[in-house]
């Protein structure tokens, strides 16, 4: 396949050569970049010998079929012209770019090029291009997979006229993707410092997995089918500038016997709009690159650290003096409280956690409830409830979500320092790691939701929230006991699967056993409180056996 589609865009060998790259280089490092890119196993669910898989390109695609498969239920569903293959594009160049940020790191600044392809005599042009038409490559196979429904539903159901042109539309929705985000990242790159461009990239990420996790959820809720079969996609002000109303302009090209000039300036629009980005991307945001590059090569994958504050100064250090006396465990934790702020992938993988919860309680309070009223109506429902118990239990979601991502790092070697320190108290390190934890993260995360049910359902829930408090704080010490026995950012980023699959499903089902009793109980005031007593005494309890860890139990985890 790579042969196929490698020969594909060397067709457009002199286009290259008139931006001013060098085609035979171009050809050399697309080359070798697609065969490492097969040499290199999956990321998700790697073993830890790291393994490769030739399977991985496959069931990559055969995932994509399957959400294709959905996205083509949008073709035949609107009656007005443009709409089917509008929201169709929409929603496939949302998903290719989406998927393309979050790979950006990997391949478009993947510095890793700067050691052998910098010191050669390859221009900016050249090197630019590279890493675009790479990305067009990988683009290419999953924008294959996506459409190949689409594409089978064009072929059978109108003609091969319009599954002809619905593979140029799945070719310049492709095109317009990769480029419309490379233009950004580019030009961010060039106005900004590089440890900005670094933020720029995370929170990037963090923001569109909130988005496509929230509409995933609330999206088919909200929009009744019915309405969307008749909506007139063009009596929206501003749809003109979306790119996809462009490639749906293709389409009516071939079904409607009497276009207008409208279907065709949209559709030269969308044929030559790729060109132009082209031009853009390569004459304009390319010189320099290579310079900002090497800067971000510098600057490494975590943020500099700040000048080192003097001893018993500053919020951290008074946290960790007054709720950690123990000289290891003081250490634990202002490692952890550092290195948490530092690594830009950890804040990734966690920062999406806290908008999950306010999506699910959103999801479960009224987009759940169709049919019942209005929204007006529904909130009044949701306070004369329980409801609230929901979202205080729902908040260890990401005290769970930070333990299960505090002890792994791609930097994990740099861990030796804690095996080499002249202690024999790595308990106390993860005592401290998980103090830190719960102060920094879940204890400011749980106020905030607290003073929302308490505004909105009264003091009388205070004996609730802190009973879902110690809940969650015992089920989160439960877990750092069972689930995590690393050291924190010690511990290579692998999956593991299997032996403790069970334990997890058990585990998870106490907070559940604990809450729905809490909610059939609620209205027993001094039941409740006997339970906030009782839950904080366990916690105490775990948490004392938690420090006890020792290297055996360590060297058994590993």
């Amino acid at each position: 396949m790579n042969k196929i589609i490698l020969k594909l865009i060397m067709l457009f060998a002199p286009l290259y050569k008139r931006f001013g790259a060098d085609a035979s280089q171009l050809k050399i490092i697309l080359e070798t970049k697609l065969k490492m890119d097969d040499r290199r196993p999956l990321s998700v669910g790697r073993q830890k010998a790291g393994k490769e898989s030739k399977y991985s390109t496959w069931i990559t695609m055969f995932v994509l079929a399957l959400a294709g498969l959905f996205l083509a239920f949008f073709l035949p569903m609107a009656k007005q012209p443009y709409t089917g293959h509008t929201i169709y594009f929409s929603a496939f160049m949302v998903m290719l770019a989406v998927t393309l940020i979050s790979d950006f790191t990997n391949v478009l600044i993947d510095v890793r090029d700067n050691y052998i392809i910098l010191p050669k005599p390859v221009n900016d042009a050249t090197f630019s291009l590279s890493r675009v038409l790479h990305i067009l490559v990988h683009v290419s196979k999953m924008a294959f997979a996506l459409s190949i429904t689409g594409l089978i539903y064009m072929l059978v159901m109108e003609s091969i006229l319009a599954a002809l042109l619905f593979i140029v539309e799945i070719l310049i929705s492709t095109v317009l993707s990769i480029f419309i985000v490379n233009i950004i990242y580019l030009l961010v790159l060039k106005i900004s410092s590089p440890a900005r461009f670094k933020d720029f990239i995370s929170y990037f990420q963090v923001f569109f997995s909130v988005v496509i996790f929230a509409l995933y959820y609330m999206l088919p809720r909200l929009i009744d089918s019915s309405v969307l079969k008749n909506i007139d996609i063009l009596s929206f002000k501003g749809i003109y500038f979306l790119p996809s109303l462009w490639v749906a302009s293709l389409h009516e090209l071939s079904v409607a016997s009497g276009a207008g000039s409208r279907a065709f300036m949209l559709a030269a629009v969308a044929v030559i709009t790729p060109f132009i980005c082209l031009f853009l991307v390569v004459k304009v945001l390319a010189p320099g690159f290579n310079t900002k590059l090497g800067a971000i090569s510098g600057s490494g994958n975590e943020e500099q650290p700040k000048p080192a504050m003097k001893s018993g100064t500053g919020l951290m250090n008074r946290i960790a003096n007054a709720i950690s006396p123990n000289a290891i465990e003081n250490a634990g934790f202002r490692v952890t409280w550092i290195l948490t702020s530092r690594f830009r992938d950890f804040r990734i993988k966690v920062y999406p956690s806290f908008a999950y919860v306010p999506v699910y309680f959103v999801y479960f309070a009224f987009i759940n409830r169709r049919g019942e009223g209005s929204y007006a109506t529904r909130w009044k429902e949701v306070k004369g409830s329980n409801m609230y118990l929901f979202l205080a239990y729902l908040t260890g979601f990401v005290l769970i979500t930070v333990l299960q991502n505090v002890s792994y790092s791609d930097r994990y070697k740099a861990s030796w320092i804690y095996f080499t320190t002249p202690h024999n108290q790595p308990g106390r390190i993860l005592g401290g790691m998980f103090k830190a934890v719960v102060v920094k993260y879940y204890v400011p995360y749980f106020i905030l939701v607290s003073a929302f049910t308490l505004i909105f359902w009264g003091p009388r829930v205070i004996n609730d929230m802190l009973l879902a408090f110690f809940v969650s704080l015992l089920y989160g010490l439960l877990n750092a006991l069972f689930m995590v026995k690393g050291l924190p950012f010690s511990k290579p980023p692998i999956i593991k699967a299997g032996s403790r699959i069970l334990v997890s499903f058990l585990l998870i089902m106490i907070p559940g056993a604990i809450g729905f009793a809490h909610y059939w109980l609620s209205s027993y005031e001094m039941l409740i409180w006997a339970s906030v007593f009782i839950s904080g005494f366990l916690s105490w309890l775990a948490f004392h056996y938690y420090v006890r860890e020792s290297w055996e139990s360590l060297d058994m985890e590993d």
